[in-house]
């Protein structure tokens, strides 16, 4: 209501403006016909119009009124207008007037609403820069030719400009990287295509003032102007360039997490030995780390360092590759420094470094241009090294040291527990192989067997190609051919080597261990100082490596152990110190079983001794008794006979042989006059004659070994149905020696001549023993005696 009254107020104000005007006009006319052409009136009249029209109309409106003025001054004054003429002007005039009011006031107000609009219109854009500039993301606003026509202050700041600076660049040309720009250039041509009010998510780099590209996630939408015409885009961004690199390093880290959990499942499920583990881990490092190369290699006591295990495998690089680490010219690589000092080494250049001068014509075939050599570390110690190479310079960057390093730590204890294992399993081994040859030497007395087993725990366990044995002769002071194992020449035993001759006799005289690797022949030659039988022999096998020990036992000398090998053997103090091992291991069998042969051939002179001082007393019974004489040798002889036939075994035969040989023994405590007594015996002598089983008895069990042998003289006067003496057994009380011999005994007697009657004939004797089978005999004795007969008569 307030700027109605206001319009109202300006109109009447209009109009009375207009009023003063015409009047001022009508005034000048009239004035003009009293005066008459007076210059100074009209000059006057028209200045007053003038300053009237300015002061209300400002210039535009005084320059109208006064041209209008002029013209009716002009014309109707120095035309002499007639008067009806001069009023229609002058109401031509103010209706004109009044047209003219509307129209400037109209403009006029229209340029004050438009002052008013562009007041507001600045101030709103001041507060929308100030909440633009605000804004945490890039606003981008560029015309249908790509031009930068709006910007806030995120972007000045991200791509380093001044708001001033940015307007009117060509975003594509200016800040887009030439590899993108076509394509991004035509991603625009179709964000342009796209429906009023939608959007389009698009990532890309932007090149900043100082050279420096940012990645900016962009939301792209279109611009139309008044007539649904596509002005332009617009382009909200935000900087994700830190985002990208941390997911890009999440992503390596993940990566690499996933390339550790890799190698150590693939290092914990491969089998505990260290050339599978080490093939493997340079495998992995390969396939997961881009680099060309990878072995591992253990650093020896000799100094040198041995490869085992590398990828790819049997690359001609590796192959025969000479590492050391002592003060060598192949130890002053990386390799040899890392194992060294414990750190790890890059050679960033290894054709033009000094320190890898020593591999620099080896390595130069195989365009591997860095090298990097990481220390496997165990809680003893440095014990070898995890060696990567690259095709490229500066590959090896701090991130991908760091991510080695966490692998040569895993590497270290895989390879570590695997090299643990193979040496508790070799010490096993070795503990089993002592055990073995214990077992052959407690389980053998055979001197062939025993070295046959040692020959072969000795190749197996030093893993060597061919053994030998052999032992020194004491009273021809010669080393004899015993054994030997792995060879393939036929010619292999010699002839006798003479002490103090050649490497045998050699180590045989110093009693001191020998081991030779390389030329094994020449070395032979210089000893023999002549024609060497066994360097010929060595040539032909093919043998570079050599070792022996002596065998010695009780300060004794037995012989001498020798091992070959087709490849040289990089031994340690271990390997040398279990071939000692065997070596006393293998004198020791070798003095047990000399012992034991010579302990078996004197138990058999013993044994010999025995027997023959049996026979002696048997054969001192007989003469004692001219009339009995042969008569012990019969009946042990066929006693012998019957109780093999009844199934008694050997050891039973000897005691049952001795048994019977000394079955009367106990006659010697009887008296000649009873013994030797022509006639029937008395009662008492009888008696007397009835205790000379008893007397064996007593005799014979004093002495150990014919213990056993007891039975026959002691029961062979038992009977089957207990009417014997002297204890009155019945049946199989009665041993079965004793009732063997029973039968044999009565039927040598029968058939032999006594002093008080004739011999009986075969025929009546057995069939006394029949007719005695039940009462005085075993009745199934007495079955196999009359077998036994029978067989013997067919033989006769």
């Amino acid at each position: 209501m307030n700027g109605f009254f206001s319009n109202i107020k300006k109109l009447k104000s209009s109009i009375l403006m207009i009023l003063i005007i015409t009047a001022i006009y009508i005034v000048t006319l009239l004035l003009t016909f009293l005066v008459q052409r007076s210059a100074i009136i009209q000059i006057l009249l028209l200045v007053l119009n003038f300053v009237l029209s300015f002061l209300y109309w400002k210039i535009k409106g005084a320059v109208i009124a006064l041209n209008i003025g002029t013209i009716i001054f002009t014309v109707g004054a120095y035309n002499k207008m007639p008067l009806e003429y001069l009023v229609a002007g002058i109401s031509l005039l103010f209706c004109l007037m009044i047209m003219l009011v509307v129209v400037f006031r109209k403009i006029e107000n229209q340029r004050k609403v438009q002052q008013q609009n562009e007041i507001k219109y600045r101030e709103l854009f001041e507060r929308f820069k100030r909440y633009f500039d605000l804004v945490q993301v890039m606003i981008v606003g560029l015309d249908v030719d790509g031009n930068i026509i709006l910007a806030n202050k995120k972007t000045c700041d991200v791509l380093g400009y001044e708001y001033n600076e940015l307007i009117g660049k060509n975003w594509f040309k200016d800040f887009v990287p030439n590899g993108i720009r076509n394509g991004l250039s035509g991603y625009f041509d179709q964000v342009k295509k796209l429906p009023n009010g939608a959007f389009d998510y698009h990532e890309n780099p932007v090149r900043s003032k100082n050279g420096i590209e940012r990645i900016i996630a962009w939301q792209n939408t279109i611009i139309k102007d008044d007539f649904g015409n596509v002005a332009g885009s617009l382009s909200a961004g935000l900087d994700i360039t830190e985002l990208r690199q941390m997911q890009e390093k999440l992503a390596q880290q993940l990566k690499l997490s996933e390339s550790l959990y890799s190698i150590a499942e693939k290092l914990v499920l491969e089998k505990l030995n260290v050339h599978e583990r080490a093939n493997t881990l340079s495998k992995m490092c390969v396939e997961l780390l881009d680099v060309s190369l990878v072995w591992v290699g253990y650093a020896a006591p000799d100094k040198s360092v041995k490869i085992v295990g590398s990828y790819p495998q049997n690359h001609p690089y590796v192959k025969d590759l000479i590492v050391r680490w002592d003060d060598s010219p192949y130890a002053q690589g990386a390799v040899g420094r890392s194992i060294k000092t414990g750190e790890y080494q890059i050679i960033e250049d290894v054709l033009n470094d000094e320190r890898f001068i020593a591999w620099k014509d080896k390595i130069a075939p195989y365009n591997l241009k860095t090298v990097l050599s990481f220390p496997l570390i165990s809680p003893s110690g440095v014990f070898g090294a995890l060696v990567l190479y690259s095709d490229k310079y500066g590959f090896f960057s701090k991130e991908k040291v760091e991510q080695i390093k966490i692998i040569s730590h895993m590497a270290a204890a895989a390879l570590e527990n695997a090299r643990l294992f193979e040496e508790l399993e070799k010490k096993l081994g070795r503990i089993e192989a002592l055990h073995q040859i214990d077992r052959a030497i407690s389980a053998s007395t055979d001197l062939k067997v025993v070295m046959s087993v040692l020959l072969d725990q000795v190749i197996h366990q030093l893993n060597v190609h061919a053994a030998d044995i052999f032992l020194f002769n004491e009273y021809s002071m010669n080393f004899e051919y015993a054994a030997g194992r792995g060879f393939r020449t036929r010619r292999i035993n010699p002839k006798p080597i003479k002490l103090g001759t050649g490497l045998i006799g050699k180590i045989g005289m110093d009693k001191s261990s020998m081991k030779i690797s390389g030329n094994i022949c020449e070395y032979c030659k210089e000893f023999e100082n002549r024609h060497c039988e066994r360097s010929e022999i060595f040539a032909q096998e093919g043998f570079v490596f050599y070792a022996a020990v002596p065998l010695m036992a009780k300060g004794r000398l037995l012989g001498i152990l020798e091992v070959f090998n087709r490849s040289d053997i990089q031994e340690n103090g271990e390997w040398f110190e279990f071939l000692q091992v065997l070596g006393q291991q293998t004198a020791i069998a070798i003095d047990n079983a000399k012992l034991f042969e010579d302990l078996q051939r004197k138990n058999i002179e013993l044994l010999q001794a025995y027997d023959a001082t049996i026979e002696g007393w048997a054969y001192a019974l007989d003469l004692r008794d001219r009339e009995t004489e042969g008569h012990s040798e019969r009946v042990t002889e066929l006693t012998l006979k019957i109780a093999k036939k009844m199934g008694m075994k050997d050891e039973e035969l000897l005691h049952v042989k001795r048994g019977a040989l000394l079955h009367d023994i106990g006659k010697m405590g009887i008296p000649d006059q009873i013994l030797l007594k022509p006639g029937k015996l008395t009662d008492q002598e009888w008696e007397i004659m009835k205790k000379h089983p008893v007397y064996a008895y007593q005799m014979l069990s004093r002495i150990e070994y014919l213990r056993p042998a007891l039975d026959i003289p002691y029961y062979h006067h038992e009977k089957w149905d207990g009417t014997g003496y002297p204890m009155g057994l019945k049946g199989q009380e009665i041993p079965l020696s004793a009732r063997i011999f029973a039968v044999v005994d009565v039927y040598d007697a029968l058939t032999s001549d006594r002093p008080y009657r004739k011999a009986w004939s075969k025929e009546e004797a057995i069939e006394y023993i029949k007719n005695q089978s039940g009462k005085h005999f075993d009745p199934k004795v007495v079955e196999v005696f009359l077998s036994v007969l029978e067989e013997m008569t067919a033989i006769d």
